[in-house]
């Protein structure tokens, strides 16, 4: 601090520029957590860099670069929510078309009672007590086969509004972009933005991160918690990681190969070692890394 007791100009901007990244951040993930969660994960790297490195140059990329995420973010977002619509509006369309088909067999089946009861009262019965038992137990069956056809069928139009409901659930499931239990982007979105690197022309490479527990166990949700915010903490802002499966992590590293398989030589050692979820024994995680080709990385 200056000798006169007030703070470095430049130290102030810097901080309330690294706080109100990390409101952006916030804010995006909050908004629309099943978009937001990887952008304030970006912007939160983005905050730690230069929180050690607030040139005015670092503070100039980072604005360009925080406009170009919420660009993409309001994109993402728009299009996200114009999917769940659509995929509503679907729902809704077919719920409507049930129940239309409900009322229908429902006008069907009134018609057949009150025509069964309309002939129960006009059938001369019987005295004998014989014959009388065989008209009612005829009746009877007619009232029974009446109850059944109801049955089966009401069964069959609730079995369609649970598939209709379940299809929905699939379908705004494969809307989403972010993984739940890490806060990645997921693979389908990783699948997105590599075929967009490679229709832009961009240099970028591709690190397979393959991790497993000990005895060659799998890797728990909570585990792979901690590996991704370990992850995270080692790769630029600009660097896309996602939960490639269960027991990967993909990362798109913007630049050449040399360079990115001299940087998991750095960051490795961070990666590899003991992990201690918040609930559950400690997991030691071994750590294999590859570098993938954009057509091989879903092999």
């Amino acid at each position: 601090m200056p000798e006169n007791g007030q703070s470095d100009p430049l130290q102030s901007v810097v901080a309330c520029y690294l706080s109100t990244l990390v409101t952006v951040a916030n804010c995006l993930a909050e908004t629309c957590p099943d978009i937001g969660a990887p952008y304030r994960q970006r912007l939160s790297r983005m905050r730690a860099r230069l929180a050690f490195h607030g040139t005015p140059e670092a503070i100039q990329a980072s604005c360009e670069d925080l406009e170009a995420e919420l660009k993409d973010y309001a994109v993402m977002a728009a299009h996200y929510a114009a999917q769940q619509d659509a995929e509503l509006r679907r729902c809704i369309e077919g719920l409507e078309e049930i129940v239309r088909l409900l009322a229908q067999r429902q006008d069907f089946y009134g018609s057949r009672l009150r025509q069964f009861a309309l002939q129960m009262e006009a059938t001369p019965y019987p005295t004998d007590p014989d014959h009388l038992a065989e008209v009612v137990a005829l009746q009877a069956a007619g009232l029974r086969s009446c109850i059944e056809s109801i049955s089966h069928e009401s069964e069959s139009i609730v079995l369609r509004m649970h598939d209709e409901l379940a299809a929905l659930e699939q379908r705004l499931d494969e809307t989403k972009v972010t993984d739940p239990s890490t806060g990645l982007m997921n693979r389908r979105e990783m699948e997105r933005q590599i075929a967009a690197h490679r229709s832009s022309g961009k240099t970028f490479s591709l690190l397979k991160f393959e991790l497993a527990g000990e005895q060659g166990s799998g890797l728990s949700d909570r585990a792979a918690k901690q590996v991704a915010e370990r992850l995270g903490r080692q790769f630029r802002h600009r660097d896309l990681i996602c939960r490639w499966s269960p027991g990967q992590f993909l990362v798109l590293f913007q630049g050449p190969a040399e360079i990115a398989q001299s940087r998991v030589a750095q960051i490795l050692p961070w990666i590899e070692g003991r992990y201690t979820p918040e609930s559950g024994p400690v997991v030691q995680v071994t750590v294999e890394v590859k570098q993938v080709e954009p057509e091989a990385a879903s092999a």
